[in-house]
């Protein structure tokens, strides 16, 4: 059953709004596509700051351990500018499509 992965954080004071487009693209690019069990990946953005990422999964192994798998250099420079306290991720079974 595939899973959707709801992510929301801040971007640290520090990061420019450039600076998070601009890792944001590169992992979308880069690193999204080889992630195992990943089907779709979707960013928003708010006008406060807020992001909301959107991923989709096409079961809950994959989903659970998606972020441990990747150690990539692009995914530990997205994740050095998030500011941790403002992370949460949430997992979700899809029931219909």
């Amino acid at each position: 059953m595939a899973v959707l992965q709801i992510v929301r954080f801040r971007a640290k004071p520090e990061v420019s709004d450039e600076e998070m487009l601009q890792v944001n693209e590169r992992f979308q690019r880069e690193v999204a596509p080889s992630l195992p069990g990943l089907e779709r990946r979707e960013a928003t953005r708010t006008d406060s700051g807020d992001w909301v990422l959107v991923l989709r999964y096409a079961d809950m192994d994959h989903a659970a351990g998606g972020a441990a798998r990747d150690t990539s250099p692009v995914a530990m420079e997205f994740m050095s500018k998030i500011d941790m306290a403002t992370l949460s991720a949430s997992f979700h079974p899809v029931v219909s499509e």
